[in-house]
């Protein structure tokens, strides 16, 4: 007798921890008699390429559930360059699942924390406006008997997880991908170190692991959950009481869903060169000026090491990406949406909507309220190298 399988569209979801999709596959399987479970990994519809520092990041990601799932008996599926629907197509002539259930990006809001038809275009409207309360994540449910026999027509497309190591360069987020050292990075910065504790005291920091969470890298790829993050604080908050550490984390995991939110309220619009202002950044489109600065060759030697550092890791810390696109905007006036897409490819944790969502903030066409009927914020580098970078320890790192 043939057996009822349910294949679940993990869609760059790189975990089983609440994986609210993982809950409803295993639902599905188990509600037939000789149930079973297959993964398929494709991209969303409409996803842009990954870099490739994040594609390094995903692998690593992909390797440790292949060895998850393996350990199992569940089957895993790869079609790097295939959307879901053409992976299914692929796979038509010789088997069709049962049942697909696709996997969907990581929120804290099942749904809109405010009202759609007004959705606020600075973050401090966000902010007061929310209602909703975040929802609780979910825990990886039991997969035992899942698993599947091999058929023929998934042999090519099989993973397995005896692919050889990938070496990470020198970099201040020096992690691998997977969802066991996501969720060992999640303990480790909340339980076993100071690092929350001081997250808001160090997190404009220049060089290390231990200034700043790391977890973003984790969250782009999907191999940890924004909700089992913010579980942590809530139980941090209940055993030590707020601090500024925590408040600050969650203003920043707000910030996310912010531009998450306001990405899909907007649509193309917000993508777009006039932003969701509808105002035009003076710029000079110089090709060869570009050029240079993709090669960490702007003239101005912070700038150039950062470049340097982005280029070489695909990691830049949040002061130094804005130091970047703060001088590319207005030193360098190059159209800011140039900048946005080389980052959107070369750095390890990016994400669509935050990444043009920042870049549209600097540029004075985005969500900075000081903007609005005025002209982008602009760093004096010199007075921020002196905060931030005193002992010029970055500048000397990767000049």
């Amino acid at each position: 007798m043939s057996r009822f399988t349910v294949a679940l569209a993990l869609e760059g979801q790189w975990r089983l921890h609440d994986q609210p999709a993982l809950h409803e596959a295993v639902a599905l399987a188990r509600s037939q008699p000789n149930g079973r479970l297959v993964l398929l990994a494709a991209r969303r519809e409409g996803q842009r390429l990954r870099g490739p520092h994040q594609r390094r990041l995903e692998r690593q990601a992909r390797d440790g559930l292949a060895r998850t799932a393996t350990a199992l008996g569940i089957p895993l599926m790869g079609f790097p360059q295939h959307t879901t629907a053409q992976a299914l197509a692929l796979l038509a002539p010789s088997w069709r699942p049962d049942a697909v259930v696709v996997a969907q990006p990581s929120r804290l809001f099942a749904d809109w924390p405010v009202a759609r038809a007004a959705f606020p275009r600075v973050f401090a409207d966000f902010r007061r406006q929310i209602k909703a309360e975040p929802v609780a994540p979910l825990p990886v449910p039991d997969l035992a008997g899942l698993g599947a026999e091999r058929e023929s027509a998934w042999e090519r497309w099989l993973c397995s997880d005896d692919q050889p190591a990938m070496d990470a360069p020198a970099s201040s987020f020096a992690l691998a991908g997977d969802e066991a050292s996501a969720l060992a990075r999640l303990q480790h910065y909340v339980w076993e170190s100071d690092g929350l504790k001081h997250y808001k005291a160090t997190r404009n920091d220049l060089v290390g692991l231990e200034f700043s969470s790391k977890f973003s890298p984790f969250l782009a790829i999907g191999s940890l959950s924004v909700r089992r993050i913010w579980q942590a604080l809530d139980a941090y908050d209940a055993r030590f009481g707020p601090d500024d550490g925590s408040t600050w984390m969650r203003q920043e995991l707000l910030w996310r869903e912010f531009f998450v939110w306001s990405e899909q309220a907007h649509g193309e619009a917000f993508h777009r060169a006039s932003g969701l202002q509808d105002r035009h950044q003076p710029c000079e489109p110089d090709p060869e000026r570009f050029w240079r600065w993709t090669r960490a060759d702007s003239g101005h030697p912070r700038i150039d090491a950062l470049m340097h550092e982005l280029n070489a890791t695909g990691y830049l810390s949040n002061r130094g990406r804005q130091w970047v696109a703060s001088h590319f905007v207005n030193s360098l006036r190059l159209p800011w949406t140039w900048g946005a897409r080389y980052f959107e490819w070369m750095l390890i944790d990016a994400d669509p909507a935050l990444n043009t969502g920042n870049w549209a903030y600097l540029a004075g066409v985005g969500s900075d309220p000081r903007s609005f009927g005025g002209s982008p914020r602009a760093f004096d580098l010199d007075w921020q190298a002196q905060r931030y970078d005193p002992t010029d320890a970055h500048l000397k790192r990767w000049r």
